[in-house]
């Protein structure tokens, strides 16, 4: 903990653990299935759920499929092609970086949420240069203007903070079946828009960046409606925070929803 966050930190960083071991006695670790079967957690279940699908189905390997293309219609040389694309993911890497940095101070929510935005406005304006493609020799650089946009949008949020959250909105016992849970949801979902992408882009050709506008724009609604601000708060407390969120949005007549964890349990 010194190491990880220096000597005036520690303290609290250690405080803040032994709280949640103090409210966890007696709980064993959950299972994935008791995960799915506990209705206090259903919520946060769902919110991973739906992040690691829509980290998948947002259109960013759509983006890296069309790169190649917009690449030879903004005329770069064939030979030059392969390092523009890696540069397209050199450029997901830094911005990873960057959202470590910037993760601290403009919280989790924002920077999910404002990628998703981002990635909305980069869908229309990419699927607006790649139909007035010939019109003009200015629409190709635009649409590569589009390509590093986008993916600077999904590096800044979704790349960058959909793992961090799958870990802050679940407490120690049910963190693991959580992380599970997204991980195998990602593949699957990986999976799926392999398969299905090359028959999407035969029916709707550059038209398809639509149907990620409209995954990006529903994620951005329900991020901003929903997901509480993780920034500063300990496992316990978005836990709590939480769930009296979403009770008080869809509270029903059964009475779930409520708060299982409270400073002693």
């Amino acid at each position: 903990l010194r190491r990880l966050h220096g000597l005036a930190d520690c303290d609290r960083a250690l405080e803040d653990i032994e709280k949640e071991k103090n409210n966890l006695v007696g709980f064993q670790a959950k299972k994935p299935w008791e995960v799915f079967t506990d209705r206090s957690l259903r919520w946060q279940l769902l919110t991973i759920i739906l992040l690691n699908i829509a980290q998948q189905l947002n259109g960013i390997n759509a983006i890296y499929f069309y790169a190649d293309y917009v690449f030879r219609q903004c005329g770069i040389p064939m030979d030059k092609i392969p390092y523009a694309t890696v540069g397209t993911g050199a450029c997901e890497c830094i911005t990873a970086l960057t959202c470590g940095m910037l993760i601290e101070c403009l919280g989790r929510k924002v920077l999910i949420m404002g990628g998703y935005i981002l990635m909305s406005i980069c869908c229309v304006f990419f699927t607006l240069t790649l139909t007035f493609q010939g019109v003009s020799p200015v629409f190709p650089y635009l649409s590569m203007v589009c390509v590093f946009a986008f993916i600077l949008s999904f590096g800044l949020g979704p790349g960058g903070v959909t793992n961090i959250l799958t870990t802050e909105l679940f407490t120690q016992t049910a963190r693991p079946a959580a992380f599970m849970i997204a991980g195998s949801v990602n593949w699957l979902s990986f999976f799926f828009i392999s398969m299905v992408f090359p028959f999407i882009v035969i029916g709707l050709q550059q038209y398809c960046f639509l149907v990620f506008l409209v995954v990006c724009s529903l994620v951005a609604t329900y991020i901003f409606f929903l997901i509480p601000e993780t920034k500063n708060k300990t496992f316990v407390e978005i836990h709590n925070e939480f769930q009296s969120s979403n009770k008080n949005k869809f509270s029903s007549s059964d009475g779930a929803g409520t708060i299982l964890l409270s400073t002693s349990i």
